[in-house]
């Protein structure tokens, strides 16, 4: 609802271009986010200690975008998540008109913790006494080197942290360390930080393990000498095929819009293929990591890297020439900052084509002895989010044929418990080990998981779509047949959301289409595209413990659900710190119609990670895919115009 009093208003607002905006679904520019702030304070609504968690734009209503043309006015809103006097406000800021348009108070709501949180509850941690006892304990007594992790607490229903705002800091050991501030954890010693009153609350002592040594540093002169390789490059000689257009891409045959986000990073719009809608939005919808370790200085650590960090606020600088080919565009956002400002984040998407390696198509005809084959080519939207440990290596990737592939990577380095033991025939290696593998001596790598939520608005040749479930059925073959079974596709449209929940299954297939059927392709067929699924996992957990039931879209590997623009996040607005059931859990218990609707997919990207040797001292990028194929949606190989190699 809170957005809907936006939408309302709309139409009824005069309209005033800022120098940046060409486009309804374009990013707040700086003017923008420091015109929201002021309005704001003009009302007395902020204070000086104000934390603003995010300013984003609130986009207009979605059939409102979909009619507008260049030219036409453009009306521009701000919505601004605060943190003050221990309360959660949202604000909706008329930025065209300069006045403030709704104030809500958002109770029990954590929004994701911002940077000055960590600087100052890192502070808290390293100068309480009781934590000072502790590393002296250690033999730790330079303070100043130490650095102490800021992780979220998640809920296990403990009544005395209710209504609090918390962290957790365990704390490393970074004396002479410069690349890798993980490497040396302080093991069994760390802090509960109240962050609105900016006071450690509580100190855990579970006994002095001995702080790990050994080189763990990542740059060239600790590691030594190099391996000696030929320079090898990704060029565009006769230039790029990329257009951009204010914040609008073309390639080949593929035009979308793409917008930076404090919460997702990277979101695509209005994907169209020889303009023809494919989707309407693609976003990074949530991040659930649940550490399998149930001891007292691990039990806690399962997070919701977006909703607890945001993944446009943890995004870092792209490296020309390995994160990126020297040949990519690289784009500088701005994104609002916790003091209601505006920070310039230097190259953090960059957007690139490369040649695959692998043809498009190609055929050998024996008979005529003619061959034919196309050098395939595909374009990349990437941004990098540094999660304390882990880097997320994320990637839109668009190809020749028409699919849409959404890549996850993960490397950086694991987060390493202290231990004992230095190999695994020490005394205390059994029980080391546990949860986890020794990676290398005096750390365990602890067993974990990773489930990525992707909010896909689907709009096959426009927003009336349906959802079918396909699936292969094996049958016995007619009698007169020397075949004794075959299998056919038996078709299963989606009615509600309510049912519209389903698993992988390999020895059940089922191929999983959205569809439009009021639009149909040269041979009568529906148009329509299908998910392929490259590998995915469950969760193990127990779905009534607290990590997974506030993280439930995780146990399935698609929902769908009627669009709403109040529902973008998986696990709901504010998972940090909350209840249990929010987000798609919540939203699916009505049955609310999704055929011919406009509906939207969530797909749960998953994959267990067991940690090896390897992993130290720094663990190799790593990818997990889903990709969106048309499938009857061209009357023919959409790729038969790619011309030869030249």
């Amino acid at each position: 609802m809170r957005l809907r009093v936006f939408v309302l208003l709309w139409f009824f607002l005069s309209t005033t271009l800022f120098a940046d905006v060409h486009h309804p679904l374009d990013a707040l520019d700086a003017s923008e986010i420091t015109s929201a702030t002021a309005i704001l304070r003009e009302v007395g609504k902020i204070e000086d200690h104000t934390l603003f968690a995010s300013t984003t734009l609130v986009e207009p209503p979605k059939a409102a975008v979909l009619k507008w043309k260049e030219g036409d006015p453009i009306t521009r809103a701000a919505k601004i998540v605060l943190r003050q006097n221990a309360r959660t406000f949202e604000a909706i800021v008329d930025l065209t008109n300069h006045k403030l348009i709704s104030w809500k108070e958002i109770p029990g709501a954590q929004p994701f913790i911002t940077w000055p949180e960590i600087e100052a509850a890192n502070k808290a941690a390293v100068e309480d006494p009781r934590m000072q006892e502790g590393f002296r304990k250690r033999g730790l007594t330079d303070f100043e080197k130490l650095f102490c992790a800021p992780l979220t607490v998640g809920n296990f229903g403990d009544k005395s942290e209710k209504g609090k705002r918390l962290l957790k800091l365990g704390c490393f050991d970074n004396r002479e360390l410069k690349t890798d501030a993980f490497a040396r954890p302080i093991e069994g010693l760390f802090a509960t930080v109240d962050l609105d009153k900016n006071a450690v609350i509580d100190v855990i002592d579970l006994g002095v393990v001995a702080v790990p040594a050994g080189n763990s540093e990542l740059d060239v002169a600790s590691v030594g000498t190099q391996r000696s390789i030929k320079r090898v490059q990704i060029t565009t000689p006769e230039g790029s095929n990329i257009k951009m257009e204010n914040s609008f891409v073309h390639w080949q045959n593929w035009s979308f819009h793409l917008r930076w986000d404090i919460h997702a990073g990277a979101v695509i719009s209005l994907l169209s293929y020889h303009s023809r809608s494919i989707m309407y939005q693609g976003s990074l919808a949530e991040i659930f990591v649940p550490y399998q370790d149930p001891t007292e200085g691990w039990y806690f650590r399962n997070y919701m890297d977006e909703g607890d960090y945001g993944f446009g606020l943890s995004s870092s600088e792209l490296v020309s020439g390995s994160d990126c080919p020297e040949s990519a565009i690289y784009l500088s956002p701005v994104m609002s900052n916790a003091a209601g400002g505006v920070d310039v984040l230097d190259k953090r998407i960059c957007i690139f084509e490369r040649p695959k390696g692998d043809p498009v198509w190609r055929h050998y005809d024996f008979a005529k002895d003619a061959l034919q084959s196309r050098p395939g080519i595909e374009l990349v939207v990437r941004y990098i989010a540094t999660l304390g440990n882990y880097d997320y290596v994320l990637d839109w990737i668009l190809d020749q044929k028409g699919s849409i592939t959404y890549r996850g990577g993960a490397s950086g380095v694991d987060s390493v418990k202290g231990v004992a033991s230095q190999r695994l025939d020490d005394k205390t290696a059994t029980q080391d080990t546990a949860y986890g593998q020794l990676i290398t001596p005096g750390r365990v790598g602890t067993n974990h998981d990773h489930f990525l939520s992707l909010r896909l608005d689907l709009d096959i040749d426009g927003t009336q779509n349906s959802f079918s479930s396909d699936q292969m059925i094996a049958e016995r073959s007619p009698a007169t047949s020397k075949r004794r079974s075959i299998w056919r596709i038996h078709h299963n449209i989606a009615k509600t959301d309510t049912d519209a929940k389903f698993r992988l299954n390999l020895e059940h297939p089922a191929m999983w289409h959205v569809m439009n059927s009021h639009k149909k392709n040269a041979l009568g067929y529906p148009v329509s595209y299908m998910i392929h699924s490259e590998g995915n996992a469950l969760p193990l957990i127990d779905p009534a413990e607290s990590p997974l039931n506030r993280a439930m879209f995780a146990n399935y590997h698609l929902w769908v659900t009627p669009y709403s623009p109040d529902e973008m996040y998986a696990a709901g607005d504010y998972p940090n710190q909350s209840q249990p059931g929010q987000g798609l859990p919540a939203w699916t218990k009505n049955h609310r119609s999704i055929e011919d609707q406009d509906i939207v997919l969530w797909y749960t990207l998953g994959f267990h990670h067991v940690p090896s040797s390897e992993d130290w001292p720094v663990y190799n990028l790593g990818w997990h895919s889903v990709t969106l194929q048309p499938f009857n949606f061209f009357d023919r190989n959409p790729a038969i115009d790619v011309p030869p190699a030249q």
